[in-house]
């Protein structure tokens, strides 16, 4: 209930009016009374909140949750959380006596694979699915799974520091790339017999008897043969600085050398003076030696493009 403005003759004078339109509102162009005594953008402002404006804030039904200090959510109002938790079991019927839920894992030590349960009750076994292994890791060696030791049967091998015998297999095929591909035991036939090729007196003894000399030629000749030493026959000589020019700048000069063979390949190497530039001025001339050639009792030594002008002291080592 409101009170009502009483007017009476006598009593309204300018002030009085002035004070009552001072607690008057004023008219705003456009408006009129109604439910919506506010501009309209505060109006859909309010309206755009929907039933949260209109809801207590808290934990309880209905409420507009709010975060703690923490910026977080309360933890009363979050639903429980399910942890993956890991179990081993030594058998089958250890896995499914697990109290496991949903996406908990279990270790099998018995067959060395892990399963995870997709769905409850862990009992029942089509409820677990095995987690799949990689497939490029040796799964097992020569049939044999876990820690493999392998010995010389396992691979068709010879045992170590066994006889060679009939029976040991030592025939061997091989493929175009040299990998063996097959083994196959020795039989006699695979075995030469070598007292048909070979006198056991022979290897023995350095006397022979009539029948072997003419049976093994060749080897009693190789026997022989050591029995002379060889000679070694060491000369020396000095290529001199007088050449005579052949063509294509082809310098030589041969030099008697007493004892030479025409048939001696010599081994020849030059005699280096003890002064160190003399020295170097005859490995300098011996640069240009290109060849030398034996003959009876001498030697020719040739020289291309240059002829040396130093004397060149040489030894001559010979082995007939």
């Amino acid at each position: 209930m409101s009170n009502a403005i009483i007017v009476r003759a006598g009593n309204v004078t300018k002030n009085y009016v002035d004070t009552n339109l001072d607690i008057k509102v004023d008219k705003v162009s456009g408006k009129g009374l109604s439910t919506n005594d506010y501009d309209n953008a505060a109006k859909a402002a309010v309206d755009a909140l929907g039933t949260a404006s209109t809801c207590n804030t808290g934990t309880s039904q209905g409420n507009v949750p709010v975060l703690n200090s923490s910026g977080k959510l309360d933890t009363t109002i979050l639903p429980s959380l399910a942890i993956t938790d890991t179990f081993t079991a030594s058998s089958q019927a250890a896995m499914l006596a697990l109290s496991a839920d949903k996406g908990d894992v279990c270790v099998r030590t018995d067959e060395s694979k892990t399963y995870i349960l997709q769905s409850e009750p862990a009992s029942t076994l089509a409820n677990w699915i095995e987690l799949a292994t990689p497939t490029d890791l040796v799964q097992s060696v020569n049939g044999k799974t876990g820690t493999v030791i392998l010995n010389y049967e396992d691979v068709g091998a010879v045992q170590a520091n066994s006889a060679i015998t009939g029976a040991t297999k030592c025939k061997i095929t091989y493929d175009s790339k040299g990998l063996v591909t097959a083994g196959a035991d020795l039989s006699a036939s695979d075995i030469p017999d070598i007292s048909a090729t070979y006198e056991t007196k022979s290897n023995k003894s350095d006397s022979y008897s009539a029948s072997s000399s003419t049976t093994y030629a060749s080897t009693k000749a190789l026997v022989d043969g050591l029995t002379t030493k060889a000679e070694v026959s060491n000369y020396s000589a000095t290529i001199t600085t007088t050449w005579t020019e052949g063509s294509n700048s082809v310098y030589s000069q041969t030099i008697s050398v007493q004892g030479v063979l025409s048939t001696d390949i010599p081994i020849i190497d030059v005699v280096l003076d003890s002064d160190p530039v003399a020295a170097q001025s005859q490995l300098d001339a011996w640069s240009y030696i290109s060849r030398i050639s034996t003959s009876n009792n001498a030697i020719t030594v040739y020289a291309v493009g240059v002829a040396p002008s130093t004397a060149i002291p040489i030894q001559i080592l010979c082995v007939r």
